[in-house]
């Protein structure tokens, strides 16, 4: 198994590393700001605790999948490195079910090290398309694990692909 076909998690393990959730309040310390999606709701925290912030928007819920935007932010136990780590990003996509990949880059997200990923996999019955980004933040002496995930049906990609990339390419990270 090469590096990009690892996942995040057996990576992790590799390093001895863990992931702490990281609430809202937290994210503050370095700056994450989420793009707003007019007419998304944000879920209420206690439905997904481990989650940073999830959003939904029940208007265009297609056989009963509501498309979804979740942010997770974790804080590293001990550092890694953060190129190795991303590429890891790409495997935890190629493994789900019936994946067939759209795009990928590694371009950096406001001068951090970044990677994006966007395809359509196969879960519950239904084609999915998701576009997720991972980004590393160092904060002084944290390092943390940011990760932007946008699922729709792929029967609403065309028309509704552009929050995907406006969820994952606009967040802002820093005091600009």
């Amino acid at each position: 198994m090469t590096v990009g076909e690892q996942s995040i998690e057996s990576f992790l393990q590799q390093q001895g590393a863990e992931l702490v959730p990281v609430h809202r309040s937290e994210c503050n310390r370095f700056g994450l700001e989420l793009p707003t999606m007019p007419g998304w709701d944000l879920v209420p925290e206690h439905l997904f605790p481990h989650a940073t912030a999830v959003l939904c928007s029940p208007a265009n819920t297609v056989d009963g999948f509501v498309p979804n935007a979740m942010a997770l932010v974790g804080k590293f136990t001990r550092s890694v490195d953060p190129i190795s780590l991303l590429e890891c990003g790409f495997g935890d996509s190629r493994a789900l079910p019936g994946w067939v990949e759209v795009s990928r880059d590694r371009a950096p997200l406001r001068g951090l090290a970044s990677v994006s990923i966007a395809g359509r996999y196969d879960w519950d019955g239904r084609t999915l398309f998701a576009r997720t980004r991972y980004v590393v933040v160092h904060h002084i002496v944290d390092q943390y694990l940011v990760q932007l995930t946008v699922t729709l049906p792929d029967s609403l990609r065309h028309r509704m692909s552009w929050l995907a990339d406006e969820f994952v390419d606009e967040v802002r990270i820093g005091y600009e």
